[in-house]
């Protein structure tokens, strides 16, 4: 796996293999002052093999910015599940409440003020369950990314 450090990019060895001879953003390019690069498809920067000491620094800020992002995201789809929860409680509630009293029993009453209220909270409970597992997943895939990103620069083992 190939990463660009400016953009975080991934390019898979495979593909880029395959794709090589057919696009030219992904042409190999190999002058005296690097053993291989490519072209980045999404900044166009270039990526090569044997990076100074600068170019490690800027990885590995880069990537703890992500981290960063990562953690932000996780917290906010973990708050937006917790504020689904407290939703979907309140918005049950207002279902039991919305249950009249008939002349042939008890029955779920739609004129009334509390089915509405739970019509509402219930679509912001879908609302807010969906955007929480969006940035759960978002939040978890970003920081075990980049987490091995900087162990890989951290040993010594990274190989853009």
């Amino acid at each position: 796996m190939i990463y660009c450090y400016h953009c975080g990019y991934e390019l898979n060895d495979e593909k880029l293999e395959k794709k090589k001879s057919t696009r030219q953003t992904y042409r190999e390019i190999a002058p005296s002052s690097a053993d291989i690069q490519y072209v980045c498809p999404r900044c166009g920067r270039l990526i090569h093999r044997g990076h100074s000491e600068e170019e490690k620094k800027s990885l590995s800020r880069s990537c703890h910015a992500e981290l960063q992002r990562g953690r932000n995201d996780l917290a906010r789809g973990m708050s937006s599940l917790v504020l689904f929860l407290i939703a979907g409680i309140t918005s049950f509630v207002f279902l039991l409440l919305s249950n009249k009293t008939t002349g042939s029993g008890k029955a779920i009453s739609t004129s009334c003020a509390e089915f509405w209220v739970f019509l509402g909270l219930a679509i912001v409970s879908v609302v807010l369950v969906v955007l929480g597992v969006y940035h759960t997943l978002l939040g978890l895939k970003r920081k075990r990314i980049y987490t091995a990103v900087l162990k890989d620069i951290n040993n010594d083992t990274f190989v853009q």
